[in-house]
């Protein structure tokens, strides 16, 4: 078994063995139809040849049986009868087998138009008749049309009697002829039955010479051909040797090139890192002026604060003093009846003691507002390695928000959201989704500098999550459209950006198994970005 599955092995393909079983094979399969087409076509041509003997034949027997028996009956009888007139059915009888003496006819009918039997070398079948329908190539001789049927040994023929050998039966028009030789109309039919039972054996012959002759010139072609393969697999065998070679080396030096790619691979993550980590710098540098507008409000209501508590501070000490150098104290430390009365331009103690409460609280929630905007730029700019987790957009969405807030936007902006109720879970690194995010939104704030709202919408669809930021302002032309996403193209002035922010989400999000489009009708018209992500469900 193992021998026949080498000759399909590509490294010890056999084309000598392949194809000396593909040449037998195709030369018993070529042979055996040969041998079934060749005898059926030679058969077919015998029994053309049978039929067009056996129309001869009728023919000339046609114009015997009127010129030695109906012409000579007729002139002296006036009337032919050959059912009663025994020495009419003799005469015809000796003019038919006198005909037939010699020649391969076993039997011989005559009918009528009605399909009466009227003679037969079969006597005992003389005066059966045949009702129409029931021999359809009696029909059509009766019809004018001649018409052969072959009828196999063992089997019956069309009177019900069983064939000891096969005989061709073949049914021709009989015409009342002339004196002269020509015919003039049909007045019966002519059927004889011609021994074929040679056809046989010389379609056994016709097989057996076709397989020869066949088989023959299929082994010649195959000793011609076994030459050229066997020079043909001399070569195919060192080529397929030189191709094993340059394959076992092609290995090594794909292992080579892969290693190579790993390491240009690693190099080029390393490389997006630092390019996400400096837009990330860019974007943070955009939110500076806006940040430090907001740090330095809680900043000056702290300070505010403090210069508050040392000015009530100072008023407490020196209502102490007043107090100590006017009043008289007793024995338990209260003051004499004759105390002048406190002074009402400055506050009690313990009203001053309340102020330290209240402005003590304000410094608090100004300090720790101070630290929350200060985390939330720090976690954004922090440096990491990509972190990837099931997490949810709407949460992304709102963090990144967290850090926009701060942003100084004219009166006339506006972002709204529009999220799904149902959490959105992905499976994705948080902080560079946010980073995807924060570019789009802050691309989006640009373009509506002149007035326009942004909104930002998600949605479930089928198994994926659409994220859809919208805004309403300047607008993409439609030749930049295809190239928004490219490295270092930008439309914004020199300095105000660097053209890698949408390259680097594109990139993110494709690592994301996701995909960003862009849509826009043209300048002042807005412009959307889509992005889908794979949906994970719980």
């Amino acid at each position: 078994m193992s021998k026949f599955q080498n000759i399909f092995h590509p490294e010890k393909f056999n084309l000598i063995l392949y194809y000396t079983i593909t040449s037998f094979t195709v030369t018993a399969i070529l042979s055996l139809v040969v041998g079934w087409i060749f005898p059926r076509m030679e058969s077919q041509e015998l029994i053309k040849r049978s039929e067009k003997y056996a129309q001869y034949f009728i023919v000339h027997l046609n114009y015997e049986i009127y010129k030695d028996f109906v012409f000579p009956t007729l002139k002296r009888n006036k009337h032919i009868d050959l059912e009663n007139n025994r020495e009419q059915f003799k005469k015809l009888d000796k003019v038919v087998r006198e005909n037939m003496y010699g020649l391969n006819i076993k039997k011989l009918y005559l009918y009528d138009l009605e399909g009466h039997i009227s003679y037969s070398t079969v006597p005992e079948h003389v005066g059966f008749t045949l009702n129409r329908g029931v021999n359809k190539k009696l029909d059509s001789a009766i019809s004018g049309e001649p018409a052969s049927a072959l009828v196999l040994a063992g089997t019956t023929d069309s009177k019900g009697v069983h064939a000891v050998e096969t005989l061709l039966e073949s049914y021709y028009p009989f015409y009342e002829m002339k004196k002269d030789g020509s015919n003039k109309v049909q007045v019966g039919v002519l059927e004889i039955y011609q021994d074929m039972s040679g056809l046989k054996r010389q379609m056994t012959k016709a097989r057996s010479k076709a397989i020869v002759m066949t088989g023959s010139a299929m082994g010649v072609l195959f000793l011609v051909l076994f030459l050229v393969v066997k020079k043909a697999a001399r070569i195919i065998n060192v080529r397929t040797k030189q191709l094993i070679d340059a394959r076992n080396t092609l290995e090594l030096k794909v292992e080579e090139r892969t290693q190579e790619i790993r390491e240009a691979y690693k190099k080029l993550q390393h490389t997006q890192r630092k390019l996400i980590q400096s837009e990330k710098l860019a974007s943070i540098g955009t939110l500076v002026a806006g940040l430090a507008h907001e740090i330095n409000n809680p900043l000056a209501s702290v300070a505010s604060c403090a210069e508050g508590l040392i000015e009530r501070l100072k008023t407490i000490l020196y209502s102490k003093t007043q107090k100590r150098n006017q009043g008289a104290v007793t024995g338990n430390g209260e003051l004499v009846a004759n105390s002048p009365a406190p002074d009402s331009r400055f506050p009690t103690p313990s009203a001053e003691l309340d102020v330290f409460a209240e402005y003590l609280k304000i410094i608090c929630n100004e300090t720790y507002r101070c630290k929350s905007i200060i985390s939330n730029l720090l976690n954004f700019s922090r440096q990491s390695e990509p972190n990837f987790e099931q997490v949810d957009v709407n949460s992304i969405i709102h963090a990144t928000l967290s850090v926009v807030q701060y942003q100084s936007q004219p009166r006339s902006q506006n972002i709204k959201l529009n999220l799904s109720n149902e959490p959105c879970f992905v499976i994705g690194d948080p902080q560079q989704l946010k980073q995807v995010f924060l570019n789009l939104i802050i691309n989006s704030l640009y373009a509506t500098e002149g007035g326009g709202d942004i909104s930002i919408s998600t949605s479930i669809k089928q198994m994926v999550v659409q994220i859809l930021f919208t805004d309403y302002g300047a607008g993409i032309e439609p030749e930049h459209l295809e190239k928004i996403f490219d490295p270092f193209f930008t439309t914004k002035p020199t300095g105000k950006g660097t053209g890698l922010g949408l390259a680097i989400c594109y990139g993110i999000i494709d690592v994301h198994n996701g995909r960003i489009e862009a849509f826009s009708e043209g300048s002042g018209k807005g412009a959307s970005f889509m992005i889908t992500l794979p949906l994970v469900t719980k």
